[in-house]
């Protein structure tokens, strides 16, 4: 069986694609595992499972991807590296190797010693006894080539099955560890993402591949069958066409999969331009989860009774009703449609089609006054009493 990319779409269903296979593997007498980045995520993942199948099984196991890396890649066979036993990991916000608030590297951290043997300190904590997550992806691919990739056989042995779930957020040294795991595996690997919802990085440095084309084309080199999910069952098309202008033209176009909306919701559907000055209006009437860039984002547009979330706190959850509050490099988009978002702004363009794609019957774009006639959205005004 073929190893498989599936590019998921937001809203498409890819939880229930794995959910549903899972079961089927489990119920042949296999054992699956799934790994992703987020907790939320692995939450969810559990839950749908117990959903479904009605119970809990041993059978089916939900990992982080750091736990993956090191109770899986490293732990087992770290003595090939370094001999004291690695207890844990130590999440990283930022390079724990560069001076707070610069570019300089702190000494005695390089990769290598002198005699060329793995420095303890580029890897491991002071007391070294707990893994740095920014650095466990190459940590796991140094033992890899160490032990024959006997890691990678290993899990072969114990899984018959393995995905990968939110590969979008994996760059660099992560991709050096699924060309260990496409090499020597012998269980098939599904790979589930979508790269437009791009919005973590789960390693440091410069290493490739970090842009979604980079990513795509890995995994083409690596021999990953490519399949789609175009439905969108969460989106009314309005928002789905939006959404899909997002990264024009780079991926298929999304087909809503919504048939009925419910009647309290149609007397206000599709996207909408929502003035600054009508911004408490317009939530009084529907009370829209607002998505923004962080927690300081409209502090002086949004009022108190405001529900809010940040947009990458927002991925992988769904709200009958949506209101952005767009950045500067997202506000072109609103505007026109029709200008692309640079190379630089990549984040800002995966963030905005997070924000649009978790809305289900109504999307609001909070735009200054004076910049809000004349735009391909309409304008909302307040009812009338």
């Amino acid at each position: 069986m073929a190893n498989i990319l599936c590019i998921a779409g937001a809203g498409s269903g890819k939880t229930q694609k794995i959910i549903t296979e899972s079961i089927m593997e489990v119920e042949r007498g296999g054992k699956v595992l799934v790994v992703t980045y987020t907790t939320s995520n692995q939450q969810e993942l559990r839950r749908r499972f117990l959903a479904a199948y009605g119970k809990h099984s041993s059978q089916f196991v939900v990992k982080g991807l750091f736990s993956f890396y090191l109770e899986d890649m490293v732990r087992p066979f770290q003595q090939a590296v370094f001999e004291q036993r690695i207890d844990g990991i130590f999440f990283n916000e930022r390079n724990p190797h560069l001076k707070t608030g610069s570019t300089y590297m702190l000494p005695g951290r390089k990769e290598q010693l002198a005699d060329k043997s793995y420095n303890p300190s580029h890897y491991l904590t002071q007391c070294k006894t707990k893994a740095h997550t920014g650095f466990l992806a190459k940590l796991a691919t140094r033992i890899a080539k160490a032990t024959k990739n006997t890691a990678a056989v290993r899990l072969s042995d114990i899984y018959s099955r393995v995905y990968f779930d939110e590969v979008q957020d994996l760059v660099g040294w992560d991709y050096e560890m699924l060309k260990v795991l496409n090499k020597a595996m012998k269980s098939p690997i599904t790979c589930v993402g979508d790269f437009r919802q791009t919005v973590y990085e789960t390693t440091f440095g410069h290493k490739t591949p970090q842009t979604a084309t980079e990513k795509i084309a890995a995994f083409k080199s690596m021999g990953f069958k490519e399949e789609a999910l175009t439905l969108n069952w969460r989106s009314v098309q309005a928002i789905c066409t939006i959404a899909d202008d997002v990264h024009m033209g780079a991926y298929e176009k999304t087909e809503s999969a919504v048939d009925n909306v419910p009647s309290e919701f149609t007397h206000h559907l599709g996207t909408f331009i929502v003035k600054q000055s009508d911004v408490t209006d317009y939530i009084d009437a529907y009370d829209p989860m607002v998505l923004r860039w962080n927690v300081t984002s409209g502090a002086k547009i949004l009022p108190a009774q405001a529900r809010c979330y940040n947009f990458g706190s927002s991925k992988g959850l769904g709200f009958d009703r949506v209101l952005i509050l767009p950045v500067d490099k997202q506000m072109h988009f609103v505007l026109d449609g029709l200008t692309p978002f640079p190379a630089n702004a990549e984040m800002a363009q995966n963030k905005m089609y997070v924000a649009i794609t978790r809305a289900r019957y109504s999307l609001g774009f909070i735009i200054p006054d004076q910049k809000a006639e004349g735009l391909r959205f309409p304008v909302w005004t307040k009812p009338v009493a």
